[in-house]
């Protein structure tokens, strides 16, 4: 990927962050937030960081999460409940006027390429404009998908016609029966 920021080593890191400390956040909403930001916080330290871990209830933190008072923050964006078409969720969470910017993130990049696959009706240029999209806000390093977690279902014998739904939101319809 292209136009990213080199990385800096840990001496530099131990040298430039001297004396300042990394704000790093997560919720306790979901039970599995706090341990990876435990092993994150883990993992900066020995990279050289100072880390100072905040965990709260969602709500009491929403409004500080906002206002950009944390460095870094591990969360759940379960953008699939949210809407079948990835753009809104990409717009509201990665452009400069999105609603729920949380990273803060404001690039004219980012910001044309999110407008360029709003603005696409075909299906298939869609998905690869969204895919674009997607890569100028990895670049930025705005946001590092840490895990992708899938659901694992199990299906009991005798049971056919199971809905194997990509974005794991349906199981069964009509077809869906006993033997």
């Amino acid at each position: 990927m292209t136009g990213r920021a080199k990385a800096a080593s840990t001496s530099q890191v131990k040298s430039g962050t001297r004396g300042k400390t990394l704000r790093l956040a997560t919720y306790t909403n979901r039970s599995e937030l706090p341990e990876a930001a435990t092993v994150l916080q883990q993992q900066l330290e020995k990279a050289g960081f100072t880390v100072k871990q905040d965990v709260r209830e969602y709500t009491q933190m929403e409004a500080d999460l906002l206002a950009g008072k944390y460095d870094a923050l591990v969360f759940s964006r379960v953008t699939l409940l949210d809407t079948g078409d990835a753009v809104s969720y990409l717009a509201s969470d990665y452009t400069a006027k999105g609603v729920y910017n949380i990273a803060g993130l404001k690039d004219p990049a980012v910001d044309k390429a999110i407008a360029a696959a709003a603005e696409e009706g075909d299906t298939g240029k869609r998905r690869q404009k969204i895919m674009a999209a997607e890569a100028e806000i990895l670049r930025t390093d705005a946001v590092l998908p840490l895990v992708h977690e899938r659901v694992v279902q199990g299906i009991a014998a005798g049971v056919e016609g199971v809905l194997l739904d990509p974005r794991e939101r349906s199981l069964i319809d009509a077809d869906t029966h006993l033997r």
